[in-house]
């Protein structure tokens, strides 16, 4: 590390369990010792580790593994979330790189050739991998190769508050549910200005609601196809929810996510589609029962767009086996159970499961079940954050009616393209 770098680096040192050294990282090459060095030291996971609840996480992760692998020995090394996914690039093709490094299955595909092919380690290991949530190995795998092991398997959901439907005079929604009565249901509990929906700007939730009906925004062969007349019709009709239906208002293009979540918890909307992961926080923030249904469908059947993350083998780690090991403990039953109950994270391995499911509202892992045995991963390009920009450009035209989703997209993938 040069001394300009060296000045930026902040070092943070966890002391538990784990011994867990976690050195945050604002330089990026030959920052610290332990990469892919010599048998005896420890391997390094190279991951967003900025924040005291990301080291927390990653301390929790190390010290269920310990139990299954005692020797286990994993320092860990990092920026912030939003740096990550361009420091990883330049840390991988610097001096000493580390071994286990994170992805997002959505962002899979943009680091594919740093990450190691596993498809040998998986079969050498004996590794059960047909435990493992499909929609996100799918989602982990590159040119027919799988890069990454998920740990845990988010399907979004829709969020509602059960007194406000009971209020209405409305049935629960459960493991099926039709986008026809979800707006019959919206309507219901719509009064003026007080909508039955809470929306956010971006492409994230209009991409889950089009792929609730099994429509996704980029190909298999990891293609933008923003312009494809199906997703085109699918974000119309999400659209259509604020200019037609009137059921939601217009997010504002500078809105976070927290402007729409604050509006459900509080009570002023009864409905907002999120990730499961976020059902503790709004518990704890809500002073209402909160129900989970599916992202409604135009059957009505179950099926979701999935998110997750999961851990790799850098593909020019020389200690494979080793790392392997490490992703087999850090990925193992026990490890995930202590996840899902402490941070309340979707389990990759459905046997894991029965831990979200505590505490929750009856139903709520019914319907999780029920998504992930029909999920496809949300999948991007290295494009995709212009795509997420344009869209909470733009998207607001579109659910206000003053331009269509066939205009907003095409505008959308040829800048991209451009």
């Amino acid at each position: 590390m040069n001394a300009l770098s060296s000045r930026r680096a902040k070092r943070l040192v966890l002391t538990g369990a784990a011994g867990l050294t976690v050195v945050a990282l604002a330089g990026c090459a030959g920052a610290s010792a332990g990469g892919t060095g010599g048998s005896g030291g420890p391997l390094v996971l190279y991951t967003w580790a900025a924040s005291e609840g990301d080291q927390a996480q990653w301390a929790d992760f190390i010290d269920g593994a310990q139990v299954e692998d005692p020797d286990l020995d994993i320092s860990v090394e990092g920026p912030s979330f939003s740096d990550y996914w361009t420091k990883v690039k330049t840390r991988l093709s610097g001096s000493n790189p580390p071994c286990l490094l994170t992805t997002q299955a959505a962002r899979a595909q943009e680091l594919g050739d740093l990450l190691m092919p596993l498809d040998d380690l998986i079969e050498k290991s004996g590794f059960d991998i047909d435990s493992i949530d499909a929609s996100m190995l799918s989602g982990m795998t590159v040119d027919g190769t799988i890069r990454a092991i998920p740990y845990d398997a988010e399907p979004i959901v829709l969020f509602y508050n059960v007194e406000a439907f009971q209020a209405a005079g409305l049935e629960l929604p459960g493991t099926e549910y039709t986008r026809d009565q979800f707006i019959s249901d919206a309507k219901a509990l719509t009064d003026g200005e007080k909508k039955g929906l809470a929306l956010a700007p971006g492409i994230f939730i209009p991409n889950a609601w089009s792929l609730a009906d099994g429509v996704p925004a980029v190909t298999e062969d990891g293609e933008l196809d923003l312009t494809n007349s199906d997703f085109v019709d699918q974000i119309q009709s999400f659209f259509d929810l604020v200019s037609v239906e009137q059921v939601a208002k217009a997010p504002e293009a500078a809105d976070g996510s927290e402007v729409s979540q604050q509006a459900f918890t509080s009570g002023e909307v009864p409905m907002l589609i999120e990730g499961p992961w976020m059902y503790g926080s709004f518990a704890d923030a809500a002073d209402f029962t909160l129900g989970v249904t599916i992202v409604p469908s135009t059957s009505g059947t179950a099926a979701a767009m999935t998110a997750g993350s999961g851990f790799g083998i850098a593909a020019n780690c020389d200690r494979p086996d080793e790392a392997f090991a490490a992703i087999e403990a850090l990925t193992s039953v026990s490890v995930q159970e202590k996840q899902a109950e402490a941070r309340g994270i979707v389990p990759s391995r459905i046997e894991a499961l029965p831990a979200w499911a505590e505490g929750k509202t009856e139903g709520a892992a019914d319907v999780v079940e029920a998504l992930l045995a029909d999920a496809t991963p949300q999948r991007t390009t290295s494009t995709w954050n212009q795509v997420e920009t344009l869209m909470t450009q733009y998207g607001v035209q579109g659910y206000r009616g003053e331009l269509t989703a066939a205009e907003i997209m095409e505008t959308i993938q040829n800048s991209v393209a451009g």
